[in-house]
């Protein structure tokens, strides 16, 4: 069952890091996207039935014009369980994929760890004013900034 798990887990991580929409960089040149931002959902928000009220992430990725990118994505997800207990979900990524569109959208995929478990697929499509993090097979809503910034150069 575990090896079944690790195999389906493989498989999203490959579709994720695969399905980046194929964006070039305004000039052909290397781009950033650097955050440290608590933000809000503006939107319902749930995931592994925690619904969720707020996100603090933080960035330091380098994009380059072929599409690959590096660097760490981290997120922590606060919110309340069934109960109404305070509940953290902690998200820390490897970005490999990046591009920055001429609009001026950030859009990263790569590998985490949700929790204790490893090899998560997730992706970010990020502006100056929010970020929208599909963990998984779950999108969840934009969540606009609070505190921080989100820098896209």
């Amino acid at each position: 069952m575990k090896k079944l798990i690790s195999v389906i887990l493989i498989v999203l991580g490959l579709c994720t890091v695969l399905s980046l929409p194929n964006l070039s960089l305004a000039a052909s040149e290397s781009g950033t996207l650097t955050c440290a931002a608590q933000t809000a959902f503006g939107a319902p928000a749930s995931l592994n039935s925690i619904s969720l009220g707020t996100m603090d992430m933080g960035a330091g990725v380098f994009i380059e014009p072929n599409g690959s990118a590096h660097g760490p994505f981290s997120a922590v997800l606060v919110g309340q369980s069934l109960l109404g207990q305070t509940q953290q979900i902690v998200i820390d990524g490897t970005v490999l994929r990046g591009a920055i569109a001429p609009d001026g959208r950030a859009y990263i995929s790569g590998v985490a760890t949700v929790g204790s478990l490893p090899g998560i697929p997730f992706s970010v499509v990020a502006t100056a004013n929010s970020a929208v993090l599909t963990v998984g097979s779950t999108i969840l809503p934009a969540a606009n900034v609070k505190r921080g910034s989100i820098s896209i150069e």
